[in-house]
């Protein structure tokens, strides 16, 4: 199964687990592992300046 990423129209193969939630929810957004792990560092960044 190959899902296109909506953040950086890439296309990535999901794991087991993900295509198992697309499968159960397609209205769902997806994005890949690297914009997941971009946003995921941004949001730590901005919690920590906050404190």
């Amino acid at each position: 199964m190959k899902v296109i990423c909506i953040l950086c129209d890439e296309p990535f193969t999901p794991t087991k687990s993900q295509a198992r939630k697309i499968i159960k929810h397609p209205h769902k957004i997806q994005i890949c592992d690297a914009c997941h792990d971009r946003i995921t560092a941004k949001v730590n960044m901005h919690r920590m300046e906050k404190t």
